[in-house]
């Protein structure tokens, strides 16, 4: 029975496939002529599934020593439905794919796909306290941390962990052309008004704090619009920003596609998984006239922590990616210093969009 390269989101078990240069049908997902493994025959993929099955523990083994049911899980739905591994397995699939590949060799860990299991290190306090971003906590008790008791000198964060997960969402960014949008009913706006406003008026953001101003851009012009939610009959005005450098910027949009294969502990993917979506949704949550400014601390704590390595490591950070929530077409990037890019053209446009 084969398995092929386009089972799998997961670029570690691509290469695996691809280096054994075999060309086949797929049992699994269908695709014909295309890069196959043999789940009885081939070795690699099962000894990586069997690694990452042996951080579980099944939940006979846990509850009697006080583990938490709440934090009891199953295999084939976490691994459907959370962690980047299959591409559009449901969990009926990924569970025959991996009673099929571990039959042979490690029989012994099928059990842990029937039943309800646990990670035994969420009982260790030594290693969340090194290991967990939040130190065990969750992104729920951190958000409270940071709006009511300490915003600025918290203990809640192992930076260390906070700095390695950054490095594997550090992408280059090459040279490309981005888009702001404003709405303006009473004044035509020229290029010069398009930019970031000054520190004096800029208002809290996700991303920012008030007195901050950093530049928010997107990708294309419907995501630019999309995000100042203009109404019917608005005047917008979409400027023209070329990045004319390839520039270092931390993508929270990969924080949801890590790889677990690459991660040399996958114990430490697994406990701070949670905690990185949901960091990842915050940040990408659109902000909205009702917000209280207590809301945007989380993310702007975390987003200083990533010009702090600027100041403190020479990281040489100019920005952050992260995902568009109103549009389906792109995405949106923040640049730290506004300067580095500049308005060449302008166009402006009638909203035809009515808001509910």
């Amino acid at each position: 029975m084969n398995c092929c390269e386009k089972c799998f989101t997961s670029q570690e078990l691509k290469g695996i496939i691809k280096s054994l240069n075999k060309i086949d049908n797929c049992s699994f997902c269908g695709s014909n002529q295309v890069y196959v493994y043999d789940l009885l025959n081939d070795s690699g993929i099962d000894e990586l599934f069997n690694g990452i099955l042996s951080i579980f523990k099944p939940a006979s083994e846990l509850l009697p020593y006080g583990y938490s049911r709440y934090q009891l899980v199953s295999i084939k739905d976490e691994f459907e439905k959370r962690w980047n591994i299959f591409n559009g397995f449901d969990n009926h699939k990924i569970h025959r794919f991996l009673v099929q590949l571990l039959s042979s060799k490690f029989s012994d860990k099928i059990p842990l796909l029937d039943n309800q299991v646990g990670v035994l290190e969420w009982m260790n306090d030594k290693y969340l306290n090194e290991n967990s971003v939040l130190k065990g906590k969750t992104w729920g008790e951190f958000v409270d941390y940071i709006k009511h008791e300490n915003r600025f000198h918290t203990n809640h964060v192992n930076y260390d962990v906070l700095k390695d997960y950054l490095l594997n969402i550090t992408i280059t960014l090459d040279v490309d052309t981005f888009f702001r949008a404003r709405i303006s009913n009473s004044e035509e706006l020229t290029p010069d008004k398009m930019g970031a406003p000054p520190k004096e008026r800029a208002t809290a953001g996700r991303a920012n704090s008030e007195g901050i101003s950093h530049l928010y851009l997107a990708s294309d012009t419907a995501t630019a619009v999309s995000e100042i939610r203009p109404s019917k009959s608005d005047s917008i005005y979409v400027g023209k920003f070329p990045l004319t450098t390839s520039i270092k910027v931390i993508d929270f949009r990969l924080l949801k596609n890590l790889d677990v294969f690459i991660f040399p502990d996958p114990v430490r993917y697994a406990i701070n998984l949670e905690t990185f979506n949901k960091m990842n949704n915050a940040i990408s949550k659109p902000v909205r006239s009702g917000d209280s400014k207590l809301d945007y601390l989380p993310t702007q704590f975390i987003v200083d922590f990533i010009k702090s390595l600027n100041e403190i490591d020479g990281a040489g950070y100019e920005g952050i990616i992260f995902e568009s929530t109103l549009s389906t077409s792109g995405y949106n990037l923040m640049l730290f210093n506004p300067t580095i890019v500049n308005c060449v053209r302008i166009e402006k446009t009638q909203s035809r969009i009515t808001q509910l």
